[in-house]
């Protein structure tokens, strides 16, 4: 895969041919650290389709991170008012 970092949320791809397999890997510097062999024996499930997909509609294959789950967070609906105090300056005697 060479210098080029693909990951599917938060997690790394191995390129193997035509085909990519996700990680368990997710740090950057555990990543760079390891050789080709050693990023095998984590490999787990074929995302080939998923990963070809999100590069031609992203147009890019180097140094993406693609987020597919939906996020965990909150959106606040109202939109709080806020309130300004005015300073009032202090008359010296």
């Amino acid at each position: 895969m060479g210098s080029a970092y693909i990951r599917l949320n938060n997690k790394f791809i191995l390129r193997q041919g035509k085909k990519y397999y996700l990680t368990t890997i997710s740090k950057v510097s555990e990543w760079k650290g390891m050789t080709t062999k050693q990023k095998e024996k984590y490999m787990g499930k074929d995302v080939t389709t998923q990963i070809k997909r999100l590069l031609k509609k992203h147009s890019s294959k180097y140094n993406m991170n693609f987020k597919t789950n939906p996020s965990k967070k909150k959106i606040r609906k109202k939109i709080r008012k806020t309130v300004r105090r005015s300073r009032r300056k202090r008359g010296g005697g």
